[in-house]
């Protein structure tokens, strides 16, 4: 007869404590219970005085986020801001794909503005190859001409090998 090998003694070392581990776990993971609930001691606080003064009568009588408490001016101004920019703004390019539009414009800061067929306030109506209508949504119209790009510089004539 041949003798048990030892290189088997590994594997079955290895099926018991398997077997081992998992019946302890079965018997033991429903006698955990969960530690006593402590509160926490929280520091005592001292209340902080009530309002004082005019302050609180003013703002009583005016709250600040009402709608009446906002200057209307301010809102028409912008508006204005933005007619102006936009009629002072040149027309570099308009894209054109399918019933999409998209125009490129450089504002007199020189910053780029960007209006598309979908924009608000100031969206572009109509293009056709040299003019662009731009339709605002209190149904202001602003045209704009395409202006012309600068022309590239030319580049220099190639110098020409002499023959000695």
């Amino acid at each position: 007869m041949t003798d048990p090998k030892p290189w088997l003694l590994g594997p079955v070392l290895a099926a018991v404590a398997l077997a081992a581990s998992a019946y302890w776990w079965h018997t033991q993971k429903a006698m955990w219970t969960p530690p006593p609930e402590r509160r926490p001691e929280l520091p005592a606080f001292a209340s902080l005085p009530g309002p004082q003064g005019a302050a609180v009568q003013h703002a009583q009588e005016r709250p600040v986020l009402w709608a009446s408490r906002r200057p209307p001016q301010v809102v028409e101004k912008k508006k204005d801001e933005a007619a102006d920019s936009l009629a002072q703004s040149r027309l570099m390019a308009v894209l054109e794909s399918g019933p999409n539009r998209v125009a490129v414009l450089q504002q007199p800061d020189g910053k780029k503005l960007k209006l598309t067929t979908e924009t608000k306030p100031w969206s572009i109506e109509s293009f056709d190859g040299r003019k662009a209508v731009f339709l605002s949504t209190d149904n202001r119209r602003i045209e704009r001409l395409l202006e012309a790009g600068a022309t590239p510089p030319k580049a220099p004539a190639p110098v020409r090998a002499r023959r000695p």
